[in-house]
Parts: structure tokens; sequence; C-alpha cells
């Protein structure tokens, strides 16, 4: 990335939090040049992820970053925990039959006996 398109995505970063899509556009440069310039900024910790976004389209979560030092924000998901629950138990007993057919053969014997 030049230095012009750096500056002036800092110069964006410096304004307010902003998606990297939108750090491109205001640095007019190509977006992956500029998530390539992020991961560096991350590394360095100079800047954080301030919050999570629906895409336009609704597609994927957006990461929105923000200068300076501070914890990362984790994505909210989209469904309560009551349904995140009652899904992984649903798939917990639906292993547990499967395991158990896979193991019982004609006859009521097992290998393993």
């Amino acid at each position: 990335m030049k230095t012009e398109e750096a500056v002036q995505v800092f110069k964006a970063l410096l304004q307010g939090p902003h998606s990297r899509l939108e750090l491109a556009q205001k640095a007019q440069c190509n977006p992956k040049a500029v998530g390539k310039m992020l991961v560096e900024m991350k590394a360095q910790e100079l800047i954080y992820i301030v919050d999570y976004s629906n895409h336009t389209d609704g597609r994927n979560r957006v990461k929105i970053y923000a200068l300076g030092q501070g914890e990362d924000a984790m994505p909210k998901s989209s469904q309560p925990q009551q349904v995140r629950s009652r899904r992984s138990y649903v798939r917990k007993v639906a292993a547990q039959k499967q395991a158990n057919i896979r193991t019982t053969f004609v006859g009521g014997k097992s290998l393993w006996q």
C-alpha cells in the first residue's frame, strides 16, 4: 500500500469508527489493501474492534474498527441462548442414537462385549 493511501486510511480512522469498506471508499483504494493494513495495525495494537454490523445485503458480519487500545467486541449471536441450547441438545441426542445404531448388531450382541 502506498504511503499516501495509508495516511488517508489513518485520517479516516481519526474521524471515528469505520468498517474496512468505508475506509477503502474514503481513502479511494483497494479494500484488500486496506484489509492488510488493518491486520498490521491490529497486530501493533493501534486499532481494535468496536462493534460488528451486518453487511448491507445481510450476508456476513462486518467488523467496525476504531483507533486506540481496547478490548475487542465479541460478535453478537443472531439467535437467543435458548434456541442455541436446544439445538445443541438435539444434536447431542441424535449423535448418541447414531452411536447406538452403529455398535448394535442383529441378536443384540456387539463387537465390544
